[in-house]
């Protein structure tokens, strides 16, 4: 199954490891929806938004997809989690992709629209 991330989970991000043996199979995909700074040192997508956020799209092998949910605190269900699982298309080198993405479940975690929609994991998580 496809992935589409957009944040630490990109190349260079905090969290990219927990891609493991996961194959890129897009450098730069744009998906419909809003991008947001959560001041938590993670972004969040709204993707109801009018705007396109970019990433990075992954073939996620299914060993790890439990790990990815659990760093995204999704456990598919509960009135709690922080993220929900949904499928969305992106477009990547002028196909239309099949993919899902982690998204915010509550509009507090919406704190500052990132305009750009490029969440710049290398000066957000000082990675330089």
């Amino acid at each position: 199954m496809l992935l589409f991330v957009y944040g630490t989970l990109k190349r260079g991000g905090k969290y990219h490891d927990y891609l493991g043996e996961a194959a890129l199979e897009a450098e730069y995909a744009v998906a419909k929806g809003d991008l947001y700074d959560t001041g938590l040192g993670y972004p969040a997508m709204d993707i109801n938004g009018k705007g396109e956020v970019q990433g990075e799209v992954y073939d996620i092998p299914e060993a790890l997809w439990p790990a990815i949910d659990y760093l995204e605190d999704y456990s598919g269900g509960a009135a709690t989690d922080l993220f929900n699982k949904v499928k969305i298309e992106v477009e990547a080198d002028g196909k239309v992709l099949q993919t899902v993405v982690y998204v915010a479940t509550m509009k507090e975690q919406l704190k500052e629209k990132v305009e750009s929609g490029n969440w710049d994991v290398l000066a957000v998580e000082g990675a330089y």
